[in-house]
């Protein structure tokens, strides 16, 4: 069995299709990715088998048609489906479709004495000799065998199970259920081996949130403060600013000046004090006009 790592549906599905090409000659794609015929002789005569592969597979196992139809124990009573092929009974998404339609094929061309090809044949199905046929094909040596012979088998146990034992059905059923078992244990032991891996990878992708989180959060926190600095410093603000703080300087000048006709303070002190307000004033409004240009200047140029 052809070991796979990990892939997804459509790759797997791709992959199954190729191993079908690989195992197998005379490989037909009927319709793309999904109906394949292959064609295979038994005695010289012609015969086919039709693959359909349903939309979910190889999660789901193939329908496999043999054509003419034949009379054989894997293929079901009254049709030309294979149903009781070992490989298709045991298809899992790690088998092979190619190796299980080998081995059919294989099976057909082993027990070609043994097939009717024509489905007239089915009609006589219900008698002793089809029946014989059909246990011949399953235990083809029993052919060889005499009358008491096989009564000896009939009634030994361990002649019995020494029959199934070599029975080459039966030992390729055994082999096939030991790789799979095989390939499921593989599978088991590499997920447990990238269990550490990934708890390891999850613990840092939670780091890599939370650090995240927390530098959204300090961003958020500058950002604010980004936004109260630039209306504190902002051209416009500061022209209003100087233009009401000079208006409030005039206003305490002409307030000393008030207070100075009530003659609440001194000659000296009203001169010093008005002349500081005035000067102050004086120079805010200086302030304010400049800026106000160099902001009328600069609205120029952007425009």
């Amino acid at each position: 069995m052809l070991q796979w790592p990990y892939y997804n549906d459509q790759d797997a599905r791709k992959r199954q299709i190729d191993t079908l090409k690989v195992f197998n000659e005379n490989v037909v794609e009927i319709k793309e990715s999904s109906e394949y015929r292959i064609d295979f002789t038994v005695n010289q005569k012609n015969m086919c088998l039709n693959v359909i592969l349903s939309p979910d597979f190889p999660n789901e196992k193939p329908s496999i048609f043999v054509n003419p139809p034949v009379l054989h124990p894997w293929v079901a009573e009254n049709s030309n489906q294979i149903v009781g092929a070992p490989g298709l009974l045991n298809f899992t998404i790690h088998s092979d479709l190619g190796r299980v339609v080998q081995a059919i094929i294989r099976e057909f061309q082993k027990s070609v004495l043994n097939i009717t090809v024509e489905v007239s044949s089915r009609s006589s199905e219900a008698s002793p000799r089809s029946t014989v046929s059909a246990q011949s094909m399953l235990f083809p040596e029993l052919n060889n065998f005499t009358i008491e012979e096989l009564r000896e088998i009939l009634e030994n146990t361990d002649l019995q199970d020494k029959l199934l034992e070599n029975n080459p059905q039966l030992i390729e059923l055994d082999l096939e259920t030991e790789e799979l078992m095989s390939s499921i244990e593989e599978v088991a032991q590499e997920n447990i081996a990238k269990q550490q891996t990934l708890d390891d990878m999850k613990t840092e992708v939670i780091e890599i949130i939370s650090s995240i989180v927390q530098m959204k959060m300090n961003y958020e926190e500058l950002n604010k403060k980004h936004q109260k600095l630039c209306e504190v410093y902002d051209p416009h603000c500061i022209r209003n600013c100087l233009r009401e703080a000079a208006l409030k300087a005039d206003e305490d000048a002409d307030a000393i000046a008030e207070q100075f006709l009530l003659g609440n303070i001194p000659v000296e002190t009203f001169i010093s004090k008005f002349s500081e307000k005035r000067a102050l004033g004086q120079a805010r409004r200086a302030r304010e006009e400049r800026l106000a240009y160099q902001l009328a200047q600069l609205d120029q140029t952007r425009t």
